[in-house]
């Protein structure tokens, strides 16, 4: 009897403690609203939010040390300028096999940017980013007072997330920033209408696809958009005739869609462009080898779950959109639940572009602009904006989430980081074709592919290029067989082979192929050093050694000139290259990293104990090949004349010099 009375009360005890809980979550939801809302209607927070969205947008937007774009884009702009007309042969710029059928229009883009960075440098690109970061920014708050909505810490936090992930491809200069804007107008327009009923609008389609069209290749998103919205709304007509546009409306929008394919034609090209565009998308093999290599296309599907700090970036982008679309998904439901209704157009749109933007990387922008206005459409048609305000707690925290990983990535990962457009040079070889340009070596020249936008920009009429990072010019033949040549360890015959296809006699390297330079200076003593800077080395075949002159031999090439480098990655580089040469001019690099890199860098101990090690064996290898003979020369080469030119250049097959 009194194990029953036991159970019992246990049984109460427990009963009573669920309904205790439900009752203290029951309160404590009321007051975490109210405090939300009452956040939400401090101007003063408001305002601190705003003001620091301009500089989480900066930061996560440093200069791009990775833009291999900008330079053939403005070579193209300048090309454009200098010969008085809007039509490229691509083909004039390489020596290479090229095909002849391919085009690509970004005439009006180019121009623009070339002219910016010739007027202002790189901070006149700084100034033509930003004033579209502007643009879209001026869209979202345009849109929010037609619906009603305040601009406020929730919608702020949304539009900062939108900047997060479009940094992705928006970080970099070139005409592909105008592509975000347009589109972001496209869908602005859109909505507008949809808001308004104001149909005419739609006709400023077709003069925004004639810009667009000359701007930058993602128009297509742009006509992708007006059909998907098309057929969405032509099957909200059919199942949900009372939130959808009339038959009316369809018409304007189906004529406008018309109009605006045939606007893409008003380019210098006419229909041969939209024709080449289509036949390179189609291409199975071309797309294969695009995603293959292109970083710019891989997908963000593995960091959803592979997120690291090497791929934080990648990982955030991947999780914000898809959290995004399961936002978009929850309101979805609910208006199919409450409503019996769904909106065909914004789940068409939504989920293609989402789809699209994991699958490539580069297209990750679309989908976040769209999503702005998708959103927060819904929530004015479904009445759930005071959801906003008693949101205004979770936005703060992950403002500051964005606001703090953002700074601590920068502070520990991104020492030698520039804003402001400045140094943007100082990542491309500079120096490098400086020195071609003076003493101009006999070609032609092969380089990487990395560095051919700016032989583009600033070697071109003096050398022809053999690849560069258009990559379609080249994608029949070259761009292959360059893949094949440098994705592998070459050897003498290797470099032989491929000369008798491409018979160069020069070759500039960025330190990103270091490995493909120490193969060409240990094929047997074919290849010698000629030259190298901060970013990129200039090699020469031995046929070229009768032809150096003792001005050319005499060029410094000591550590000395690298004193003022502050970018650890750069001075990495540069140090395991001259590991190779001398361990002096190792020990030289390695002080200038150590007082130049801020303390604060993430591997900058780990990177100077790599350095003194790698230094400590290079030196014990010197002290065992005392006991053999031993090659001391100067590296600078000061006084040789023509005569002893090939003892100053390195012959890495043998015992290396010193400095």
């Amino acid at each position: 009897m009194s194990e029953s009375k036991e159970d019992t009360d246990i049984t109460i005890q427990s009963v009573t403690d669920q309904v205790n809980t439900r009752n203290n979550l029951s309160s404590i939801m009321p007051t975490f609203s109210a405090f939300s809302e009452k956040l939400a209607s401090s101007r003063y927070l408001k305002w601190a939010i705003i003001a620091l969205l301009p500089a989480l947008i900066l930061l996560r937007n440093p200069v791009e040390q990775l833009d291999t774009d900008l330079w053939w884009q403005m070579a193209l702009g300048k090309y454009y300028i200098t010969h008085h007309t809007l039509i490229a042969d691509h083909s004039i710029f390489s020596w290479t096999p090229t095909d002849p059928t391919w085009i690509y229009n970004t005439c009006l883009g180019s121009i623009v940017f070339y002219l910016g960075y010739s007027l202002m440098g790189g901070f006149g690109l700084w100034i033509i980013q930003w004033l579209i970061f502007i643009g879209v920014f001026v869209s979202f708050y345009l849109f929010l007072r037609l619906i009603g909505q305040r601009l406020d810490i929730t919608s702020v936090t949304i539009i900062a997330a939108i900047g997060m992930v479009c940094s992705l491809a928006c970080s970099m200069y070139k005409p592909e920033l105008f592509s975000a804007l347009l589109f972001c107008w496209t869908v602005f327009i859109f909505f507008y209408v949809k808001l308004t009923r104001q149909t005419l609008t739609f006709y400023i389609y077709p003069l925004l696809f004639a810009l667009w069209v000359n701007l930058h290749g993602a128009f297509i998103f742009g006509l992708i958009f007006l059909v998907l919205v098309f057929t969405g709304e032509l099957l909200n007509r059919i199942f949900f005739s009372k939130e959808s546009f009339t038959t009316k409306d369809l018409t304007h929008l189906g004529i406008v869609c018309v109009l605006s394919f045939a606007a893409t034609v008003l380019n210098p090209y006419g229909i041969d462009y939209l024709s080449s565009t289509y036949n390179g998308l189609t291409s199975d093999a071309y797309m294969s080898l695009i995603n293959k290599y292109i970083l710019a296309y891989l997908s963000l599907w593995p960091y959803l779950k592979d997120i690291n700090v090497s791929s934080f970036r990648l990982g955030q982008t991947a999780w914000i959109m898809t959290i995004m679309m399961f936002f978009l998904g929850c309101l979805f439901l609910y208006e199919l639940i409450k409503k019996r209704s769904c909106d065909f157009a914004l789940l068409f749109v939504n989920v293609a572009l989402y789809w699209k933007g994991m699958e490539t990387s580069r297209a990750s922008y679309f989908f976040p602009l769209a999503f702005f206005f998708s959103f927060f459409y819904l929530l004015h048609r479904l009445k759930l904006k005071n959801v906003l305000g008693k949101a205004t707690i979770l936005s703060l925290l992950v403002f500051f989430f964005f606001f703090a990983s953002t700074s601590y990535l920068t502070v520990r990962y991104g020492a030698g980081s520039k804003w402001f457009g400045m140094g943007i040079d100082s990542f491309v070889p500079v120096k490098e074709v400086a020195f071609l340009k003076k003493y101009h070596p006999e070609g032609p020249i092969f380089n990487d592919y990395v560095i051919g936008g700016y032989l583009m920009w600033d070697l071109y009429p003096d050398y022809k290029v053999f690849i560069d990072p258009r990559c379609s010019p080249f994608r029949k033949q070259t761009f292959p067989d360059y893949m094949a040549f440098t994705n592998v360890r070459v050897t003498g015959k290797d470099i032989q082979r491929f000369r008798e296809k491409y018979p160069f006699k020069i070759a500039i390297l960025h330190y990103r192929q270091l490995i493909l330079i120490y193969d060409f200076l240990q094929a047997g003593g074919e290849w010698r050093l000629l030259y190298f800077g901060q970013n990129a080395a200039i090699l020469m075949h031995k046929s070229l050694l009768p032809t150096i002159s003792p001005e050319m031999g005499s060029v410094d090439l000591s550590p000395v000139r690298f004193r003022k480098v502050t970018n650890p990655q750069v001075l990495l580089n540069i140090f395991h290259f001259y590991i190779n040469v001398n361990p002096n001019a190792a020990r030289f690099i390695y002080d200038i990293y150590k007082i130049n890199v801020s303390d604060y860098y993430k591997f900058k101990e780990e990177h100077l104990q790599g350095m003194d090690l790698a230094i400590r064996l290079k030196e014990s290898e010197a002290k065992a090949r005392k006991k053999g003979p031993t090659l001391v020369t100067p590296l600078s080469g000061a006084g040789l004349g023509k005569g002893n030119a090939a003892s100053v250049r390195n012959d890495f097959s043998k015992p290396l010099p010193t400095l």
